[in-house]
């Protein structure tokens, strides 16, 4: 890899720690531009039912639960999906035109370690029938460096010019999701295509990202410019790298919905409220 092509820091994203009892997460917020379609991405850790059933409309809200994960997640939604998401899992709930759903530990006071993500829709398909997807981590490729990262692929695709596997599932958009895992002294090399948004949080420890230092809990964007992203470690780390093409569509976001424009959130809270069609029946009923 050229040096002249290698990826930079195009800049640090704003992380917003948020606490309840029993529930600690760090958001990955900012520039919708730097992560477009990723809406936001939260690092959390949960012991016992925080939100409550809640509705989403116009995107994807995405659950993926590390290997270090004590227990898992309980998901119940207004289809009338009820799976488990287990350590290692990815989950998909397609909210479409909308759904009501919750997810609570499976054994209360016990750690679920996670992600939680919102991934936008394109507008045609911001109203159609919500559905769930579930990636088990059995079926998630994992690829081993010659530099020794280690590459969990939970949902998209992975082709690094040497090895490359197919998505672990089609997806609704064009998203790729790697857990990587850094040793001592060892670093990470992936090629991001030009016109691929790109960027990253560390999980735990600290890595080099072209010169420049990323700790714990912190989050860069590499843009749209594409090259060969280069992550090392001297201490060992683990990130996250969130991967996806563009939609570069307009949007508007309230709350739990995110629509192209303020006439379609309108409406989306208003079917919310009249129970059609996000909610078929309260999540939990049979």
């Amino acid at each position: 890899m050229s040096t002249a092509n290698i990826l930079t820091i195009q800049q640090r994203l704003p992380v917003q720690a948020m606490t309840h009892p029993g529930f600690r997460a760090e958001g990955i917020r900012g520039d919708y531009a730097l992560k477009d379609p990723y809406i936001m991405a939260d690092h959390y850790r949960m012991s016992q039912p925080v939100f409550g059933p809640h509705p989403h409309a116009g995107f994807s809200a995405v659950t993926y639960m590390f290997d270090d994960a004590e227990t898992g997640f309980s998901n119940r939604d207004s289809r009338g999906d009820s799976s488990e998401i287990r350590a290692g899992d990815a989950h998909w709930t397609v909210a479409g035109a909308g759904v009501v759903h919750d997810e609570v530990p499976v054994i209360n006071g016990k750690v679920a370690h996670g992600l939680q993500l919102f991934i936008n829709l394109a507008a045609k398909d911001k109203h159609l029938p919500p559905a769930s997807l579930h990636i088990a981590q059995a079926d998630m490729p994992r690829v081993m460096q010659p530099t020794g990262a280690q590459v969990k692929v939970a949902f998209g695709g992975y082709d690094d010019g040497a090895q490359k596997t197919a998505p672990v599932q089609p997806l609704p958009t064009d998203v790729t999701l790697l857990d990587v895992t850094l040793g001592a002294d060892e670093s990470f090399k992936y090629p991001v295509p030009i016109g691929m948004n790109g960027f990253m949080m560390v999980i735990r420890g600290e890595v080099m990202v072209a010169g420049e230092a990323v700790t714990e809990s912190q989050a860069v964007a590499f843009g749209r410019n594409g090259g060969a992203l280069e992550i090392a470690s001297s201490s060992g780390a683990q990130f996250a790298l969130f991967l996806g093409a563009p939609l570069n569509e307009p949007i508007v976001q309230h709350g739990p919905f995110a629509m192209i424009n303020q006439a379609d959130i309108q409406r989306a809270i208003a079917d919310y409220h009249m129970h059609t069609p996000l909610c078929h029946h309260a999540v939990g009923e049979p």
